[in-house]
């Protein structure tokens, strides 16, 4: 009969998940207010891409998948330069 157990790997990825998961409470709780900005603001973006894919389905089909890769990349980028840079 086979193993019940989880393998050690995913114990150990679930209390990291966990670990995760606990810390982004804890800071969403120590700054209610920039939490809530924050929030609403990637409900922002996330209706701005919405709007891109409704335009991005307008092109011909065989361009779609080469546009929407060229979007994401330069979304990806700018995160980088804004966020993290």
């Amino acid at each position: 009969m086979a193993n019940a157990h989880k393998p050690r790997g995913d114990k150990d990825l679930s209390a990291a998940a966990a670990s995760v998961f606990d810390k982004v409470k804890r800071i969403k709780t120590e700054n209610p207010e920039v939490s809530r900005k924050i929030d609403r603001l990637e409900a922002d973006i996330r209706k701005k891409l919405v709007d891109i894919k409704g335009l991005v389905a307008q092109l011909d089909e065989k361009d779609r998948d080469f546009v929407t890769v060229l979007i994401v990349n330069g979304i990806h980028r700018t995160a980088d330069e804004v966020l993290i840079e």
